[in-house]
Parts: C-alpha cells; structure tokens; sequence
C-alpha cells in the first residue's frame, strides 16, 4: 500500500486489508515522505503483519510499485490504494483462483466505483484471457491495477518492472507487459471499491487530455509495433480517440476510427498475435464504443454501424443496438445519458 497524504482515508483502507477472511499475509505500507498526519496513523497499528517501510522523499507511485515488488516475500503480491476499499473476502477467492489455477499467472476483479457515500458505477472486467489480452490495445483497465493479484514468481523470474518514466499509466504498461507472458483472468464479482477523491491520483491528471496521450501513446506505439505497424504520431492519435470517450467533431473522424479498427484487425491475421476470434470480439465492442461518440450525427451513424458490422463480420449485440437506435434518433451529444 503505498502512501501519500492519505490520512483523510487511511485508517479505512488499512482495516479493509486486516478484516481480509485470508489472514496468512504481509501487508507493506510505503509511505512516500508524507507530510500530513499518514506516519502517525500507520504507526498507531501494532498488528505484527504490518511492515512499515519510509521514504525521505517523495519518489511516486512507479517507483513505489518496484520497491514492493523487491520487497514482498509472499507467493502472490497484490495492490490497494491508500484511499480504497477491499472486501474482506477478496484474498480468499483471488488466493483460491489461482491456487487452482496454476497456469494463470495474475487474476483481477470487478470493481465499484465510490464518492462519499454513493456508488456510482461497476466495471465488469472480461474473464476470458485472450479477449483481455486483445482488450489491452484499447482498454487499461481490461485487468485492473487496484484488483491485480500476482503470482509473485513468475513476474520476478520475467524480470518485469513498472517503469518509472510513466507517472501515471506504469500499471497500464505493466500488466500488457505481462500478459505478452502469461494468462490473466478476472473473477466475476466485485472486491474492490474505488474510491473517487481528491487524493486519488487520476483526478490529478484527468483533465489533461494532452499529458494522458503523451504518456500512453508510448504504450500504444510498442502494441502497435508488435502487429507490424509503425504508427505515426497523427495515428496513435487516432489510436487514442477510439479509447477515449471524446466526442467526435466530424463524421469524417469517426469513419477514419473504423478504418483505424479494420488496420489492426488486418494486421493480426498477419502477425498472429492475439487469438483472431478474440481480438473480432473487442474490436465489435471498441466499434460499438466509438459509434456512441458519434450518435449526434443521427440515423447515418446507425446505419454505418450495421452495415460495417455485417460487412466486416463483427458481431452485433441487439442490447446495445436497441441503445444505439434511441440515441442515434435523439442525436445525442454526450457519452452517456445524464452527463452534464
């Protein structure tokens, strides 16, 4: 756990880890030279599990990642941020996984998401290894961070890292790295609470869409250059729009996105990269996800999604063109319904 400013939350994220039903654990709190009341709190705790370890100065989450994985001793390692919430029984079942699983080498989980007192949204994360692989082009959060469970080993013996040049997308990063290597699930349920504040991280960066871009286009370009294509920066752009839930300016610019789409699909039937029937079902969904962003143009944006999803023989959730037809009649203009 690492720990920056976090007294507002603290003593709420530490309970949550020693309530957990699984009690056979090290929990190492980092904390990251803070200057509030943290030091103070964590000290408070005299729970012989607890291993305090103390930076003089403020060295950032990357860093405090690698010095928990140099660290840890355990056979699985996992994260929990300083604000957060973990149900208590998340070690058993991710624990039970992939004590049952040995060829998995990390599990993640459903997570909510939190403000005050309400919960305002649940991210169903995919189960199936070679869809969240696939879904790693497009999707950080195809095995979140926060619910990531390690098999220690096996990540130490790969030599993999956080890297330290990435302030925020390092676990972005991490985690596509480790699945060039190893088989990622994500249990069904949620174990994790994430609790939007003003001390989590992203809302120091959520904003800047210029500085997000900057940082993950340079994953996005390594993704890319593994299926053969050498991307200019106009195209990761592009790249970066169809994760974004930025609205579209032109309908131009959404068609380029569905040309961007069909370019990796081609890609992969000839680099054989990801699993062909996985990645057709991301894209289907990415497709579904950029059309959204273009409803505002009315029934022509409905059309060419069912027309390009014939043609190109990506699947078609009726749920989901139900949605599509009411916003497409409504134009809408905004991502979701209720936005403001």
């Amino acid at each position: 756990m690492p720990v920056y400013n976090g007294e507002s939350y603290l003593t709420e994220a530490i309970d949550s880890v020693l309530g957990q039903t699984f009690e056979d654990f090290e929990l190492i709190i980092i904390n990251d030279a803070s200057s509030d009341g943290s030091a103070v709190i964590i000290e408070s705790y005299t729970d012989s599990r607890i291993r305090i370890l103390t930076n003089e100065k403020n060295k950032g989450i990357p860093y405090n990642r690698n010095l928990g994985l140099r660290e840890a001793k355990g056979k699985f390692l996992c994260w929990t941020d300083c604000d957060d919430i973990n149900i208590l029984d998340r070690f058993q079942k991710q624990i039970h996984f992939l004590n049952n699983n040995s060829e998995y080498g990390g599990c993640g989980t459903w997570l909510s998401r939190f403000k005050g007192n309400e919960t305002y949204y649940e991210s169903k994360a995919l189960k199936n290894p070679n869809e969240i692989k696939a879904a790693l082009l497009f999707r950080p959060a195809a095995v979140p961070n926060a619910t990531a469970m390690l098999r220690l080993e096996s990540i130490k013996s790969l030599d993999i890292w956080y890297n330290t040049d990435l302030p925020v997308a390092e676990d972005y990063d991490f985690i596509f790295r480790c699945t060039r290597h190893l088989k990622f699930s994500n249990l069904q349920e949620v174990l994790y609470m994430y609790r939007d504040s003003e001390t989590s991280i992203m809302s120091q960066f959520g904003t800047f869409d210029q500085k997000i871009f900057k940082i993950n286009k340079k994953i996005y370009a390594f993704a890319l250059c593994e299926l053969g294509i050498n991307a200019s920066d106009d195209e990761l752009y592009a790249h970066y729009m169809i994760c974004t839930e930025k609205i579209f300016g032109s309908f131009d610019g959404f068609k380029n996105s569905v040309a961007w789409l069909k370019t990796i699909n081609e890609a992969n039937v000839t680099k054989h990269i990801y699993n062909q029937k996985a990645l057709e079902n991301i894209i289907a969904d990415q497709f579904f996800f950029v059309t959204k962003k273009a409803s505002k143009f009315g029934l022509k944006t409905l059309f060419f999604y069912v027309i390009e999803s014939k043609k190109n023989g990506w699947r078609i959730d009726f749920t989901h063109l139900a949605k599509l037809t009411v916003r497409c009649l409504l134009k809408h203009s905004e991502f979701e319904f209720g936005r403001r």
